[in-house]
């Protein structure tokens, strides 16, 4: 995204995520990724962003969780991988890079050519030979 001049921000750490929510407004998206919303600082964080009114785009398992209630747009990943007797999770990790990559062709080809221009742009100025 930010090859087109778009800031994401990805915080990690519980207060990180608290302040970033706290920070946002109507005018911001957040796409949070909670496959049973177990998670108590996710809970927190997301109805800070419902508090200030921020669309939120929810990325979740077919089971139940309690986030959907907060969430303006709904994402599905199958959620048949057995979390018990699994090696590693990898078709919940392919499946969520195929929707981030879905999520951004799809902003990408919302101004085309904008998009396209900014970048090409970019990578000219990135790769001039310094004098």
């Amino acid at each position: 995204m930010q090859e087109i001049g778009v800031l994401v921000n990805v915080p990690e750490e519980d207060y990180v995520q608290r302040l970033s929510a706290a920070n946002s407004d109507k005018e911001h998206v957040a796409i949070v990724v909670s496959y049973g919303g177990r998670g108590q600082t996710t809970k927190e964080v997301v109805k800070i962003l419902r508090d200030n009114e921020v669309d939120i785009v929810l990325i979740t398992s077919m089971q139940e969780n309690p986030l959907i209630k907060y969430a303006k747009h709904k994402l599905y990943l199958a959620s048949a991988e057995n979390h018990y007797n699994k090696v590693s999770s990898f078709s919940t990790r392919l499946s969520l890079l195929s929707v981030f990559d879905l999520l951004y062709s799809i902003y990408f080809n919302h101004d085309y050519e904008k998009n396209l221009q900014y970048k090409i742009s970019n990578y000219q100025k990135m790769n001039k030979e310094l004098i």
